[in-house]
């Protein structure tokens, strides 16, 4: 999915005509049937800037989990951006049936925009089971959220680039990518906490769904980090693919730290990857996602 410099950063707004969308975001990622395992849904309402490849990926997330048992939760996902998808557009998910196994689920999802492919997926459900002997690989050591300014303040103060910089709102519940974002400033690797809306009485898939929505905000950064060139402008990148692996249960609502790095990357491509911890200290879900770059 193409994006320029300035998405690349992945920041706020281009809203149409001043209009703000309040909508909570679990219900901006809803998706309905249309029958024989396809369902559509729609980008957010009110902004002019190309459908966010997370939102994407929250949506094929709820359709894939609606065609699998309801003990089975969403437990990876694997995509490839293809093109970018317009605002506004009806979004389809055609859902594959590919395997019903004794612990997993497989499914592939085509996603499409008045008939052009915009992403291709492939989704794994697993029997949700208590996490047993679960290892963690250690949380870095950072400050917690309610000790670091949100975006908008950021941008007041004039603190150093963060690879986010869009001027983001002020009211964050009603941007186009709604979470709050709080950036750690002298870290070894690119860090922030994140949180989105509540989700009271959501399905353990709809708070991943949010997850995964959040996976693909602000990866690509990190290659630029890695290099010595977060805030450089001028550069053209698309993310080539997504992976995400989820390795516990999560809550919509809740802060957690999104911890990234990238280990390898020419002048034309590059790596990123990422762990998320709860606040507890569980990595809850590992991220890969490849960028290339002119």
């Amino acid at each position: 999915m193409t994006h320029s410099a300035a998405d690349l950063t992945e920041g706020d707004e281009s809203s149409v005509a001043g209009q703000v969308d309040s909508t909570p975001l679990l219900d901006r990622l809803a998706v309905r049937s249309l029958g024989d395992d396809e369902f559509f849904g729609f980008p957010p309402g009110g902004f002019a800037q190309r459908v966010f490849g997370g939102h994407l990926l929250a949506q094929a997330v709820r359709s894939g989990a609606e065609t699998v048992a309801a003990s089975r939760v969403i437990n990876s996902l694997h995509a490839y951006f293809l093109r970018p998808g317009a605002p506004g557009g009806e979004l389809r998910y055609a859902v594959t049936r590919v395997r019903d196994g004794g612990s997993f689920s497989v499914r592939s999802v085509a996603i499409t925009q008045n008939g052009v492919q915009l992403a291709l997926a492939g989704l794994t459900f697993a029997e949700d089971r208590p996490a047993t002997d679960a290892v963690s690989a250690a949380m870095p050591d950072v400050p917690s959220p309610e000790h670091l300014p949100a975006l908008h303040e950021r941008r007041a103060r004039g603190l150093p680039a963060d690879g986010i910089t869009r001027p983001p709102r002020r009211n964050w519940l009603t941007a186009s990518r709604p979470l709050d974002i709080r950036y750690v400033d002298d870290s070894a690797r690119r860090c922030f906490w994140f949180r989105a809306g509540p989700a009271e009485g959501a399905t353990q898939n709809e708070h991943r769904a949010v997850l995964a929505f959040a996976s693909d905000r602000s990866l690509l950064p990190a290659i630029d980090q890695a290099r010595g060139e977060l805030g450089a402008t001028g550069r053209r990148a698309a993310s080539l693919d997504h992976a995400l692996w989820f390795h516990a249960d999560v809550r919509a609502g809740e802060w957690l730290l999104f911890s990234q790095d990238s280990p390898a990357s020419t002048a034309g491509t590059g790596l990123a990857r990422g762990l998320i911890h709860n606040r507890d200290g569980v990595v809850v879900a590992s991220v890969a996602q490849q960028g290339v770059f002119s």
